[in-house]
């Protein structure tokens, strides 16, 4: 299995996290054909999301995003593409909440 781990700190607090965090996930699970589960907690979240070679878990706190990919023989070769796809897109939606433009 091949690890992909992204962590990024933010002060958005839980409730816009969430938000974030669904809104990603949403369109992640669209583009994607990944089924999304949510475990809500007091003060983190737990997102879980599968399909065919990828399994992941994104961690959700009202100061930092956490996500963990694992992605199956097949889709290896990937992991280049998916790291950066990952990245840029958190980035993008975080700076977009914080009031800032993103070039990306």
């Amino acid at each position: 299995m091949s690890d992909i781990h992204y962590e990024r700190a933010h002060n958005l607090g839980l409730d816009r996290a969430r938000e974030l965090a669904r809104e990603w996930l949403d369109d992640a699970a669209r583009k994607l054909g990944l089924s999304c589960q949510t475990q809500a907690g007091e003060t983190q979240d737990t997102i879980t999301f599968e399909r065919t070679g990828v399994k992941g878990t994104m961690l959700v706190s009202g100061t930092e995003f956490t996500l963990d990919i694992k992605l199956g023989m097949m889709m290896a070769a990937f992991k280049p593409i998916v790291e950066a796809e990952v990245s840029r897109n958190l980035e993008r939606i975080i700076e977009k909440a914080s009031g800032g433009s993103s070039a990306a």
